[in-house]
């Protein structure tokens, strides 16, 4: 299946865009991180920081494939090279013309081949609410272990939240992709199956 999405660098022209989506309440309410507004300025400073090479973290545009735009960004921090992990530590897709979740399936498969195949690292892993559906949705969908639960660890929209942590190894994935489990149709389909099964637990 041919991709919908490409990577690349920040460029300062991103800062509109990124302002639009950290100002965003619905976009932000069950991410870890904190709930401010942010003024344009502020931003573009961040992009800036970002565009420059930086040896603990890498952040990406994703932008759509047919017309080049922008429609969110992903990003991969605490780089440590002897303990050879990385935190994969936030994807927003901003643009609701791409949140059906193939970009987000996209930007897993982009970020687990350049952990494990690129850096050669060894382990990724991440936080998130308890409650974010779509990052917990991805951890079944991507075969992520969930090694803990940090007790109200984070504090938004007036209450608390249990934050868990999970991770992949170097060589769960590769056992993965031997199997084909990481090719683009397998992925869709165990999606699917998943997230048909979560909706009839509901009814």
């Amino acid at each position: 299946m041919e991709k919908t999405v490409f990577f690349r660098a920040f460029e300062e022209e991103d800062a509109e865009f990124i302002y639009k989506c950290m100002n965003n309440h619905e976009f932000m309410k069950l991410s870890t991180g904190l709930n401010r507004f942010m003024c344009r300025d502020e931003v573009l400073d961040w992009v800036k920081a970002r565009m420059r090479h930086q040896d603990y973290s890498v952040f990406w545009a994703i932008c759509a494939k047919d017309s080049g735009k922008m429609i969110g960004y992903a990003c991969l921090t605490d780089i440590h090279y002897i303990n050879s992990s990385a935190n994969f530590s936030g994807i927003v897709i901003g643009d609701k013309n791409y949140q059906d979740g193939l970009a987000w399936i996209e930007t897993y498969l982009f970020v687990y081949e350049y952990v494990f195949e690129r850096l050669n690292l060894n382990r990724i892993y991440g936080h998130a609410i308890d409650e974010h559906p779509s990052t917990i949705l991805m951890r079944s969908v991507m075969f992520a272990t969930t090694e803990g639960v940090m007790r109200q660890a984070a504090f938004k929209n007036g209450r608390y939240y249990d934050v868990s942590i999970s991770s992949i190894l170097r060589e769960e994935y590769f056992e993965h992709k031997a199997k084909g489990d990481y090719e683009m149709a397998s992925v869709l389909k165990r999606f699917s199956k998943i997230l048909r099964e979560r909706r009839k637990a509901k009814e």
